[in-house]
């Protein structure tokens, strides 16, 4: 039976293989010539049986199958290292010199920042002396608020300074991977410019699509913002065109409490949506000889169009390439294909286009739903029959939100940490309201023109946002609502995949050995879990954390930490589930304990025992008197720009390692650093290394 299966579904033996290549150049990188030569030897066997005779071929068409399959993991590898923009002979930073400038296009909106305006650009041209030398790639830049940055728009064009440095990441412990986040999209380096260092080039980008893209979404947003206006205006244009930068902060975390984020992420969801008012519109299209054929062309045409409209995010594009297979079959070969093979087909030629997208969450909980959905809806939906139309149109909708989540949640709970207890009723209310909106917001992109319909049509929207807003969050503010802090590991992930195939397996087909599988899945889960447990109650840590313009250590010793460092970290609940929760949920901190250190031998000094270990802090200067004998100690931490430098250190201690925290100026930092190497002495600088974890 698994067999015919995957001979009606080709694609899903190729999408397996080309992901486990990604996944080993990704985490294993191989050099191109041994990746050439691996496809090679499969791509002989291959050549070496069409010559043999049938008999033979057939006997062992095992081994042709396997050479395939070697080959296409050995592809997968490959255009995972030609994707790469740093191995291209026109790399921006492999090209770049002292002294160039760089011509960039801003190719994302400027996002505000407390300090700071945010944007990505793509570099075009290096700018040496009088001649301009073509150049690729993506760099994150950081222009100074002021009224000429705040005015640039997408597609603009400048010329800037070269001062690159590689994207910074907190390294804190738990947190989120910054830099690991930038590389998916292939960025690596960022640049922080005054209002001096760049320039605004006159002649902006003269590409025609994305003219009408931007022309499109500027209208959007000036339809939105004149006729509902408000936060409310900021969600309408996420739902409408993926366009989140107008978003409410508080807002967004309860939808995300509420586990309906979802909703205002451009997803399948609303590519389905906008595919059913389509097919319902083109009902009623004349009979002709080319009208499928039509059909089908303009579906596609205003699918992609869509597409490039919401900026192509991982889920639109998913959602697409799947609508655009069915509407080949549908409309112009007249047939239906195997759904599994379909989807397979999909992300295959996504994760040709770019190999990345594997590691992306959006992409993966995206395909996995469509996948839950296609295995349990129909299934969990004939569970329970109603003859009244209203009661099976809600059961129809609670079946499909639990076949959504059955194979989504164990990365949720990865990814997120959290899980949302009110889910269900929380997308069975806003589901419907979203999709009446979403409608609502195409009407009035409509009827924009008409100030009358467009202010009516704008009154109603705000009103059902602004309702479907409070009922957000009155869910999410019921007791119980979140579990929070569940900390998954991979292992956990892969054990709870496993349960849930092997009841699948059971459920859907009967397989008796499904409960076996899920039974050994659950006592590997349990096993490993209790292993973590049992090395974390033997765990003793040192965490000097990378916060800027604060001083925080945490002393980790089994489930037990004993916290020091600026209180307003302790007093700002923001600060403190951002730096610091996450470094508790994965040490499985149970008791937590702040301290203030005592000062010892004189002011501006104090001393921590680590075990066997000795840890000073210094934060201001020092007096004066000399001590008679040095002071020993294994760690010495300079924070909040003490005025003294390594050379009056070295006169009153002996030290293994000096650590320098992210409360100090990067000035002095720079200084202390020089002092270290014209000293030869061991240093770790927090702000340019990230956070300083060790074993004591």
């Amino acid at each position: 039976m698994f067999v015919a299966f995957l001979k009606r579904a080709p694609f899903l033996r190729l999408i397996l293989s080309l992901s486990a290549g990604i996944s080993v150049q990704l985490y294993i990188p191989f050099n191109p010539l041994i990746l050439l030569t691996a496809a090679g030897l499969p791509g002989l066997v291959l050549l070496a049986f069409k010559k043999l005779p049938f008999r033979i071929r057939y006997q062992y068409d095992w081994l042709r199958g396997a050479a395939l399959q070697l080959l296409v993991v050995c592809c997968g590898s490959l255009l995972v290292y030609y994707a790469d923009i740093r191995h291209s002979s026109h790399y921006f930073d492999t090209l770049a010199r002292p002294g160039d400038l760089l011509q960039v296009t801003i190719r994302e909106p400027l996002q505000p920042k407390a300090r700071s305006y945010k944007t990505v650009v793509s570099v075009d041209h290096i700018i040496r002396n009088d001649s301009s030398i073509p150049a690729k790639g993506k760099l994150l830049v950081y222009l100074t608020k002021d009224s000429a940055a705040g005015s640039l728009q997408y597609g603009d064009r400048l010329l800037i300074r070269l001062q690159t440095t590689p994207v910074q990441y907190s390294g804190n412990p738990g947190a989120f991977n910054y830099r690991r986040y930038c590389a998916s999209q292939q960025i690596y380096h960022q640049a922080f410019l005054s209002s001096a260092e760049w320039r605004r080039l006159p002649e902006g980008e003269n590409q025609v699509i994305m003219q009408w893209v931007l022309q499109c979404r500027a209208y959007c947003l000036h339809t939105l913002q004149q006729y509902i206006g408000g936060r409310e205006a900021g969600l309408a244009a996420a739902l409408l065109i993926g366009y989140r930068y107008d978003l409410d902060r508080a807002m967004v975390q309860e939808y995300t409490n509420t586990g309906i984020v979802h909703i205002i992420a451009i997803s399948g969801m609303h590519l389905a949506l906008i595919y059913g008012a389509l097919l319902w519109i083109l009902r009623w299209w004349p009979k002709h000889r080319f009208s499928e054929e039509l059909k089908g062309v303009l579906i596609i045409l205003l699918l992609w169009a869509f597409t490039l409209l919401t900026g192509g995010a991982a889920s639109v594009l998913r959602a697409t390439v799947m609508f655009s297979f069915i509407t080949l079959g549908k409309f112009m070969l007249d047939r239906y294909t195997n759904i599994y093979n379909t989807l397979a087909a999909s992300a295959f030629l996504l994760l040709c286009y770019e190999p990345r997208l594997l590691v992306d969450a959006g992409f993966q909980l995206s395909y996995l739903a469509v996948l839950s959905i296609v295995i349990c809806y129909r299934r969990t939906y004939h569970l329970f029959q109603s003859s009244r139309k209203w009661v099976d149109k809600l059961w129809d909708m609670i079946a499909l939100t639990i076949a959504a989540q059955v194979m989504t949640l164990p990365l949720c709970l990865y990814y997120f940490h959290q899980f949302p207890v009110f889910f269900l009723p929380a997308n069975v209310l806003v589901v419907p309201l979203s999709t009446i909106v979403l409608y609502g917001e195409i009407l009035l992109m409509i009827v924009g023109g008409v100030p009358v319909l467009a202010h009516g049509t704008g009154l109603a929207l705000q009103l059902l946002m602004q309702w479907m807003n409070r009922a957000v969050s009155w869910i999410g503010h019921l007791p119980g609502a979140l579990i929070t802090d569940i900390n998954m590991h991979p292992v956990s992930v892969g054990c709870l995949y496993i349960c849930i195939a092997g009841l699948l397996g059971y459920w859907l087909h009967k397989w008796r050995r499904g409960w076996l599988v899920a039974l050994t899945g659950a006592a590997v889960w349990s096993i490993s879990n209790m292993l973590w447990r049992v090395d974390e109650l033997y765990q003793h840590k040192m965490v000097v954390y990378n916060i800027p313009e604060h001083t925080w250590l945490d002393i980790v010793e089994g489930r037990r930490i004993s916290m020091t460092g600026d209180r307003e970290l302790m007093n700002n609940d923001s600060l403190y589930n951002y730096y610091l929760r996450p470094a508790q949920v994965l040490y499985g901190i149970k008791q937590r304990v702040y301290t203030d250190i005592d000062s010892a031998a004189f002011a501006g000094l104090r001393i921590l025992s680590l075990g066997q270990k000795r840890l000073v802090i210094v934060d201001r200067v020092l007096p004066g008197a000399r001590l008679q004998k040095k002071l020993r100690t294994d760690y010495l931490l300079l924070s909040h720009n003490p005025h003294l430098d390594i050379r009056q250190l070295e006169q009153m201690f002996v030290v293994g390692c000096y650590i320098f925290d992210a409360s100090s100026t990067l000035r002095n930092i720079r200084q202390w650093k020089s002092d270290c190497y014209m000293l030869t002495l061991r240093f770790f600088s927090v702000p340019d290394q990230g956070a300083y974890v060790v074993n004591f």
